[in-house]
């Protein structure tokens, strides 16, 4: 018998116990990711937990952020990337996952449901039908995961293990970026956070993006502790000329924000870091570099992350929302993402003309 309870304050440290000792659990469902969340996105998190026999064996996390106006929107889970549903492990992961599923579908049937998003994770992809045959999604989309499984030891040097690992181009560019004369220094002194907004924010406008705000990278820093979190930046004499924030969790490693000042872009400062920073967590057992996700149209991307020995992993989204929303949504679209900053809504290209 499994049996479905919202965790609680108290239990938090049976919980993170119980995450650790599933191997491939990611951090978007550790509670200091959730209260990160919580803060950059201004929604009240939930995590479901499945027990049997009393002991924990699965989990799943969402949040909600409602609008008297336009009512409620549950995504499990929010903000760039972050993956959800269901983390389960043991002999009971398949009833796990079904129970977990059904408690969730009581939150979707709300009458003031706008849309509900859940975000599979790599791992739980093989399972989309269990999520199809519960959640009922009327939408799907998806994004591309790469992955590099960093190398594990075989009497051979770390240098030469992680070179075996990437692509001719990617290696030569390693190579050039080591001989640039780059510092790598980690930190987490105010001017490092500064300076990784700073250039993010160019970088972005440059690609006509819009750039996270200074307050995410800041209730990142609040509320992650710093053994979770990496921030290296190039330095080039006394100039810093790159910075890459990384999330360590159990053993994976999460690409969050890589910049580089354009003028400096061509002699590879991020290649410098990534390397620096790959031959550290390989020293420290981490197993995955988790690159995040790619649209399918980002080719020069998604033959970057290809470059550095990532593998493809894709992953949904299963969207559910009644017809009546999606009218909603499609008229009125524009109003709806000022009043749920971060979450996901419906898929773009299901709301054009050409769907009505």
């Amino acid at each position: 018998m499994v049996r479905i309870s919202e965790l609680r304050s108290g239990e938090e440290g049976e919980y993170e116990t119980w995450l650790a000792s599933v191997p491939d659990s990611l951090v978007y469902y550790a509670p200091s990711f959730h209260r990160f969340l919580a803060a950059a996105t201004g929604g009240k998190g939930s995590v479901l937990v499945a027990r049997s026999e009393g002991e924990i064996v699965g989990a799943l996390p969402y949040f909600e952020k409602h609008d008297p106006a336009m009512g409620t929107v549950l995504n499990s889970l929010p903000w760039y990337g972050s993956h959800g549903g269901c983390v389960v492990q043991g002999s009971t992961a398949s009833g796990a996952r079904s129970a977990l599923l059904e408690a969730f579908r009581g939150a979707v049937a709300d009458p003031g449901l706008l849309s509900a998003t859940v975000v599979l994770s790599p791992a739980e992809e093989g399972h989309r039908p269990a999520y199809e045959s519960v959640l009922r999604p009327v939408a799907l989309d998806g994004r591309i995961g790469q992955i590099t499984a960093l190398p594990v030891e075989d009497g051979a040097p770390l240098d030469e293990r992680l070179e075996r690992m990437l692509a001719q181009k990617t290696r030569n560019l390693v190579r050039k970026a080591r001989r640039q004369g780059f510092r790598e220094v980690v930190t987490d002194d105010e001017w490092s956070w500064r300076f990784l907004h700073e250039v993010h924010a160019e970088n972005m406008a440059a690609i006509g993006g819009l750039p996270k705000p200074l307050s995410h990278f800041e209730a990142l820093r609040r509320y992650l502790p710093a053994n979770m979190r990496r921030l290296s930046v190039a330095m080039l004499g006394e100039e810093p000329v790159a910075a890459l924030l990384l999330i360590l969790f159990n053993r994976t490693v999460e690409y969050i924000t890589p910049v580089v000042r354009v003028q400096h872009r061509s002699r590879q400062p991020l290649s410098f870091l990534i390397w620096c920073a790959m031959q550290e967590v390989c020293r420290r057992g981490y197993r995955r570099w988790n690159w995040g996700g790619t649209w399918r149209n980002q080719d020069s991307l998604h033959h970057f992350k290809a470059g550095w020995g990532a593998t493809d992993h894709p992953y949904t989204y299963l969207v559910t929302a009644s017809p009546d929303r999606v009218t909603w949504l499609r008229e009125n679209l524009s109003e709806a993402l000022r009043a749920f900053p971060y979450f996901y809504l419906f898929p773009r290209s299901a709301l054009t003309d050409d769907h009505a």
